[in-house]
C-alpha cells in the first residue's frame, strides 16, 4: 500500500516526491530519479545492483540514478521513499554526473544522524495536510539536499580516483551511458559499435566480458526496468509504456516481461496499484486518506521523535559533557584581525565626528593600519588648474595623514580610482561618488609630488612603513545603478568576457617604479579582487602577473560570502548569501592554492575587505549575530592561511549616512553607529583584544589563550547560520523585529570546559557576556520602542547601557584544574579571564 505527496515547486518541476509505503514490494526496476529509502518500522529487503540490504527501523539506503533495484516486504512494515529529480538536482548542485555513497547499513557516517533528522523534519512539514507551507517545505528540502551534498556526494575527482583499470572503465562507462541515454530508441549493436569506433565482434566480446551479459540482454534489462517503474507510477496505457521504453511492440514487451517475472504486465499493474492511494497532491487541495492506519502510524512516529528530541535538548542543557583542555605544549600566534581597519572615503576622515570615533577605536581596540581611498578625489581639492598648469595643494591630504599618525595609525592607501559606493544590497546602489580620470602622465606627476611632500613632512622611514594598494575596476562595470544590475546579470549568466589586465599592469608598474625610487621600503600591491564576483579569474590574473617585469609585494582580495551565480541553476533563491558557514576559510584555502600554482607561494596575502555582506542597509549589521559571526570566522582562520592582515569593513556608519538614514540604526556595516554607539561588532573586537599571544587550545565553539604570569583567556561563542527560508527573500527584506527568526535554530549552547595543568592557587575569574540582553544596540532599540526621534540624552543612555555584562569572582585551584561552565544564548560571545593572584608556597 502506498500514499504519496507530490510537491510542485515554483520553478514548475518536481524536485522532491515523497511516498509513504506500507508492506510494499516492487520488482527490479530503474529510473532517472535518485531514490532514498528510509525505514520507519519493521523490516525490508532491498536489492541494489545485486547487493542485498536487510533494512530495519532507522536504516536508509540511497539508490543512484539508473541503478537496478527492488524491495521485498515479508511482514508488516512502514517506510518512506524520497525521489529526487535528477536533472534539477544536477543543475542545483552544479555537477553533471551525480553519484552518492549513502547507506547507513554499510557506512557508519558521522552525518547519518543529521540526515535522519533532516528527513524527519521534511516529513513533519509534509504531513501538515491542512497547514502546509510551500516556503517551509522548500526550506526543509534545501536542507535535505545540502546535507546529502556536503556528506555523501562524490565529486568528479573522487569518482575518477575510485575507478581502477581506467581505460577499460572509461570505455565501458561511455557505452553504458550511451545505452542509458538512448534505450528508448531502436538501438542495435552495429550502431553502438560504429559510434564508439569499434568492430561489431570486438564490442560483442568486450561487452559480454565486462558485464556478464550480451548486448541485447543488457538493453532489454534497461528497457524493462524503466517500464516496470512506469507501470507502477504512471497511468499510461501499457502499449504506450512498451513503445516509450524502446520495445518494438506490445507482444515483445509482454514476452520479455513474462520471461523475467513470470507474470503479465497487466496483472502486475493490477496487483501493485489496486490498493494504492494518494494521500495528498499539493498542486490541488484534494485528499484521499484510505490508508488511515499507516498515515496515523507515521504521524505518531514523527511526534514521538520530536518529543525525544525536545527531551534530549532539555537533558543536554542540564548535563553538558565537560570538554578537557590540557595546558601543555602551546603555540605562539599572531593577531591578524586588528592590524587593518577600513576607515572609508578620504573626505569622510576630515569629519570631526568620524575623527572622534577613530580616536575612541584606537584607545579601546588599537588597530595598526587605517585603509582609505579617494585621496586623489575631486573633493580633496588637490589640483589648481586655473593658471594653465597644474599646481598641487595637499592641505586636506595632510590634515588626514596628520590625524592618523597622531593616533598611531599607519596609512594603507588605496591608490586607484575607487569610487565611494553605498550599497543597499547586491545590484542596489544608493549613492556613488566617482573620481575624475587622469592621463597616465598626469597621474604619474601627481603621485610623485604626493610622495615627495610626504617624505619631506613625515620622513622617509615613516612613509616606507605605509602600504599602497592599486585597485583594478572590474571589467564592464559601470557605477550607474542600472548598468550595475546589467553587469550582475551578465555574471549570473556567465556572459562576462575574459578580463584584460594589460592596462592595469601598465598603471601598476608605472606607480611601483616611481614609488620604489622614492620610498624603496614601502609595500605596493593589489588589486582588490572581489572573490564573490571575480574569484574564478584569480588564476588568470596571477598567471599573467607572474610574466610581468614588475610584480606585487602583496595580493589583496575582498571576502564577502556571496554566491552570485545561484540564479543560473534556476532555483527560486533571491538572497545571494552563501549557504556555506565556512565560506571564508574555504575561499582563503582556494586562494593559497592558486598562489602556489602560479609560483607566488611566498607572496604576502592581505584580505583588505571582509564582512557578512556589502550591504549598508541590513539590520544584521546591528545585531548580536554579527559579533558571533566575526569571532567564529576569526578563530576559525587562526594560523590556517598565511595571510598578514584582514581588514574589517567598516569603521563607522557615518560612511553610509544618507537621506534614508534618519533613525538611530539603518543597517550600516560600521562598528559604531553614526551617533557613536558601540555595536556588538565593536564589542567583539574589544573581547578579542583580551586574548593572549600563546594558543593553548581551540575547539568548534571556543579558543583558549595564555599570557605571561599564569593568565588565561577563554573566548566562547554560539554561532548560528541562516536557515534555508532566509535565502528565499531578498537581502535586507527581513523586518527589524524578525532579525532573529532567520537562523537554523535558536538553541543555547551548554558549555563546560575543564582547564587541566594550570598552577594551583587563588585565581581572579572575570566573565564578560555579550548577547541580546547585554551589549546589543539593536535589541535595546527594540525594547526602547524603535522611535525615530531620538534625543541627545537618549543617545547617551544607549551609550551607557549597550555594554557587555561583567562579573568577577575568586576561585581556589587545588588539583591543577578548573571547570568553566555557562549556557550561551544564540549569537552570544563570552570571555573568561583567569589571573593567578597568588600561588601555592
Amino acid at each position: 500500500m502506498v500514499g504519496s505527496h507530490t510537491f510542485q515547486s515554483s520553478i514548475d518541476s518536481k524536485l522532491v516526491t515523497i511516498s509513504v509505503m506500507h508492506k510494499k514490494s516492487n520488482l527490479e526496476h530503474a529510473h532517472r530519479e535518485i531514490e532514498l529509502i528510509y525505514m520507519i518500522k519493521g523490516n525490508l529487503q532491498v536489492k541494489v545492483n545485486n547487493k542485498i540490504f536487510q533494512m530495519k527501523s532507522s536504516d536508509f539506503v540511497l539508490v543512484n540514478s539508473n541503478e537496478f533495484h527492488s524491495f521485498q516486504s515479508d511482514e508488516e512494515n512502514l517506510f518512506i521513499v524520497f525521489h529526487l529529480n535528477y536533472f534539477e538536482l544536477s543543475s542545483l548542485l552544479a555537477q553533471k554526473n551525480l553519484l552518492f555513497i549513502c547507506n547507513s547499513i554499510e557506512h557508519d557516517h558521522s552525518a547519518n544522524q543529521d540526515l535522519r533528522k533532516v528527513m524527519e523534519d521534511l516529513l513533519t512539514v509534509y504531513m501538515k495536510v491542512n497547514h502546509f507551507s510551500q516556503v517551509e517545505f522548500l526550506e526543509k528540502t534545501y536542507k535535505f539536499i545540502s546535507t546529502l551534498k556536503m556528506n555523501y556526494l562524490q565529486n568528479q575527482n573522487q569518482m575518477l580516483l575510485n575507478t581502477s583499470n581506467k581505460g577499460q572503465n572509461e570505455r565501458l562507462t561511455d557505452i553504458i551511458d550511451y545505452i542509458q541515454s538512448n534505450y528508448r530508441e531502436p538501438l542495435s549493436l552495429e550502431e553502438v559499435a560504429s559510434i564508439h569506433y569499434l568492430s561489431i565482434p570486438y564490442l560483442s566480446k568486450f561487452f559480454k566480458k565486462q558485464t556478464g551479459k550480451t548486448f541485447s540482454q543488457y538493453l532489454n534489462e534497461i528497457r524493462l526496468a524503466h517500464a516496470v517503474n512506469e507501470l507502477v507510477n504512471s497511468d499510461k496505457p501499457i502499449t504506450r509504456i512498451a513503445l516509450d521504453n524502446g520495445f518494438p511492440n506490445l507482444a515483445s514487451f509482454n514476452r520479455v516481461f513474462n520471461e523475467s517475472y513470470q507474470i503479465k504486465p497487466v496483472e502486475y499493474r493490477k496487483q501493485m496499484t489496486g490498493s494504492a492511494v494518494e494521500e495528498k497532491d499539493f498542486s490541488n487541495d484534494s485528499s484521499n486518506l484510505e490508508n488511515v492506519e499507516a498515515l496515523t502510524e507515521l504521524r505518531n512516529y514523527l511526534k514521538s521523535t520530536e518529543e525525544k528530541s525536545i527531551q534530549s535538548i532539555s537533558e543536554s542543557r542540564g548535563n553538558a559533557e565537560t570538554e578537557i583542555v590540557k595546558v601543555g605544549k602551546t603555540d605562539a600566534f599572531v593577531k591578524y584581525w586588528n592590524r587593518l581597519l577600513n576607515i572609508g572615503y578620504a573626505k569622510d576622515l576630515l569629519n570631526s565626528d568620524m575623527q572622534e570615533q577613530i580616536t575612541l577605536l584606537q584607545s579601546e581596540i588599537g588597530f595598526t593600519y587605517a585603509r582609505f581611498w579617494g585621496l586623489f578625489g575631486d573633493d580633496m581639492l588637490l589640483e589648481d588648474r586655473s593658471g594653465g598648469s597644474i599646481i598641487y595643494n595637499f592641505s586636506n591630504a595632510n590634515k588626514l595623514l596628520d590625524f592618523l599618525i597622531k593616533n598611531k595609525l599607519k596609512p594603507f592607501i588605496e591608490m586607484g580610482p575607487k569610487p565611494k559606493i553605498i550599497q543597499k544590497a547586491i545590484g542596489e546602489t544608493l549613492v556613488v561618488q566617482t573620481i575624475s580620470e587622469r592621463t597616465l602622465a598626469e597621474w604619474h606627476n601627481l603621485v610623485k609630488a604626493f610622495l615627495l611632500q610626504s617624505i619631506e613632512r613625515y620622513g622617509i622611514e615613516e612613509v616606507e612603513s605605509w602600504y599602497f594598494e592599486m585597485w583594478r575596476p572590474m571589467d564592464e562595470f559601470n557605477s550607474e545603478t542600472q548598468e550595475e544590475k546589467e553587469f550582475l546579470a551578465k555574471i549570473k549568466n556567465n556572459q562576462i568576457q575574459e578580463p584584460k589586465y594589460s592596462e592595469f599592469f601598465k598603471i601598476f608598474s608605472e606607480f611601483k617604479r616611481t614609488a620604489q625610487e622614492l620610498v624603496p621600503g614601502a609595500r605596493i600591491g593589489g588589486c582588490g579582487l572581489s572573490m564573490d564576483l571575480e574569484g574564478d579569474k584569480l588564476d588568470l590574473l596571477l598567471e599573467q602577473w607572474k610574466q610581468e617585469e614588475i610584480q606585487p609585494d602583496f595580493l589583496s582580495i575582498y571576502l564577502y560570502p556571496i554566491e552570485i551565480d545561484r540564479d543560473k541553476y534556476r532555483v527560486p533563491i533571491k538572497n545571494l548569501h552563501s549557504t556555506n558557514p565556512h565560506y571564508v576559510l574555504n575561499k582563503l584555502n582556494d586562494v593559497r592554492k592558486s598562489l602556489k600554482k602560479a609560483g607566488f607561494e611566498n607572496l604576502e596575502l592581505n584580505v583588505t575587505e571582509w564582512n557578512i555582506s556589502i550591504s549598508n542597509r541590513n539590520f544584521l549589521n546591528d545585531s548580536s549575530f554579527k559579533a558571533a559571526y566575526m569571532v567564529k570566522n576569526i578563530v576559525e582562520n587562526l594560523n590556517q592561511n598565511q595571510f598578514k592582515m584582514m581588514g574589517y569593513w567598516l569603521c563607522s556608519d557615518i560612511f553610509s549616512d544618507f537621506r534614508d538614514s534618519k533613525n538611530i540604526l539603518h543597517g550600516g556595516a560600521g562598528l559604531l553607529t553614526k551617533n557613536g554607539i558601540k555595536k556588538p561588532s565593536y564589542h567583539a573586537f574589544v573581547l578579542l583584544k583580551q586574548l593572549g599571544e600563546i594558543l593553548v587550545a581551540r575547539g568548534d565553539n571556543y579558543i583558549v589563550t595564555k599570557k605571561s604570569g599564569n593568565r588565561y583567556q577563554v573566548l566562547c561563542f554560539n554561532y548560528k547560520h541562516f536557515n534555508y527560508s532566509y535565502y528565499l527573500h531578498p537581502e535586507g527584506s527581513t523586518g527589524i523585529h524578525e532579525q532573529y527568526e532567520i537562523f537554523e535554530n535558536n538553541e543555547p549552547l551548554n558549555l563546560s570546559l575543564e582547564l587541566q595543568g594550570i598552577a594551583n592557587g587563588k585565581y581572579r575569574v572575570k566573565e564578560l557576556k555579550l548577547n541580546r540582553d547585554h551589549g546589543s544596540i539593536l535589541d535595546e532599540w527594540l525594547r526602547f520602542g524603535v522611535v525615530d526621534d531620538i534625543k541627545p540624552d537618549e543617545v547617551d543612555y544607549f551609550k551607557q547601557i549597550c555594554v557587555p555584562h561583567m562579573k568577577v569572582e575568586h576561585s581556589l585551584v587545588e588539583n591543577h584544574s578548573i571547570v568553566l561552565k555557562g549556557e550561551l544564548q544564540p549569537h552570544e560571545v563570552r570571555l573568561f579571564e583567569l589571573n593567578l593572584l597568588f600561588g601555592e608556597r
